[in-house]
């Protein structure tokens, strides 16, 4: 079976009827029997890909889980301000390492911004925030600059990797999905939390919020990290589907 496939066409605002869940799963697997989608059906609601939603009706996702939506504070809501103000037609997105706390053992105290934008904006965009805060900025530093220049508070500029994972309700919101994959990507925010926590991270992660594996496993294989997340999945007890 097809997981990967079937899970991309499923719809997460709608409800389904078994005869629809049988039609769609059919479209991507061969040889399917409305016998064995019984099976099927109930291996996909023990591993969280579907729930039942009422009778005969089902819904993607684990019922237990909920959708991330980050959470941003005062200077993250400054920063938004200023993008949709001087540069309201790019695409960026925007994230905290305070939001990392409700999955890490060691807790994070002093606050980071990592403000993603398009590869030709960084410098522009860079130049321009420089310009108008007190707080430190810095445009893609190695591990050097940060132990020379970092300060509580800084604001980090890096280039947005093309089809990044994009925000569901709003275009610089950071997905889980991009977020765990920028964790093991990029080696500022390496520089921010314990590595070793990782597979843990995304356990609690996985658990608690609902994620596209797709889009994990799609924007892992854009940064050339798929078997660095598969292991860290494996360590964390999550499934690898390798189809």
């Amino acid at each position: 079976m097809n997981l990967m496939a079937f899970t991309n066409k499923l719809d997460r605002e709608k409800k389904y009827t078994r005869k629809e869940l049988h039609n769609l799963l059919c479209e991507t697997m061969e040889g399917c029997s409305y016998n064995s989608f019984n099976w099927y059906i109930n291996q996909m609601i023990s591993g969280g890909v579907i729930h039942k939603y009422g009778r005969n009706t089902y819904m993607a996702g684990n019922a237990s889980r909920k959708d991330y939506m980050p959470r941003y504070g005062e200077k993250s809501g400054a920063i938004i301000a200023f993008m949709e103000k001087v540069y309201p037609d790019t695409d960026y997105s925007l994230f905290e390492t305070s939001m990392l706390n409700e999955f890490l053992n060691h807790q994070i105290a002093k606050n980071t911004f990592f403000l993603y934008v398009e590869k030709e904006l960084s410098d522009f965009v860079f130049r321009d925030i420089e310009d108008t805060t007190r707080d430190t900025v810095l445009i893609k530093p190695g591990k050097s600059d940060l132990r020379r220049y970092w300060k509580p508070d800084s604001i980090i500029i890096l280039d947005r990797v093309s089809e990044a994972p994009a925000g569901r309700i709003q275009k610089y919101d950071t997905p889980l999905e991009k977020l765990f994959i920028d964790l093991i990507s990029d080696q500022s925010l390496m520089y921010m939390y314990s590595q070793s926590e990782y597979p843990e991270m995304l356990q609690l992660a996985y658990e608690k919020y609902y994620m596209d594996r797709h889009k994990l496993s799609r924007y892992a294989r854009r940064r050339g990290k798929l078997q660095e997340l598969q292991k860290a999945m494996i360590m964390g007890g999550i499934e690898v589907d390798n189809t």
